[in-house]
């Protein structure tokens, strides 16, 4: 829309401004959404890491009960009862998550 190859009118330019923003807005809460759900797998890969790291050392502590591990990513929570090991945390996404195993004794 150039008249006489002068430039852009500032209606123009607001108008392409405008549609920018409504992109922006529009694609932002889904980049904030796939972001939280990318780290709350790397909050569950590091889970099923302690979970088998804590099968390997089963065999030198035989007691129950539960403890908090500080991880890289998030506190997990160890749960040992009744022949099962267990993981607990809270995702970045607020959603609760548990990985569990059985133990062989």
């Amino acid at each position: 829309m150039l008249k006489d190859s002068k430039g852009y009118y500032l209606l123009e330019a607001l108008l392409a401004l405008s549609v920018l923003s409504i992109v922006i807005g529009g694609v932002s809460p889904v980049l904030h959404t796939l972001y939280t759900e990318r780290f709350t797998l790397k909050q569950d890969r590091e889970a099923l890491e302690l979970l088998s790291n804590k099968l390997i050392e089963f065999g030198n502590d035989d007691e129950g009960g539960t403890s908090i591990i500080r991880g890289r990513t998030a506190d997990f929570q160890w749960k040992k009862k009744e022949g099962r090991i267990c993981i607990e945390f809270t995702g970045k996404n607020g959603r609760a998550y548990r990985e569990c195993d059985v133990v062989k004794q």
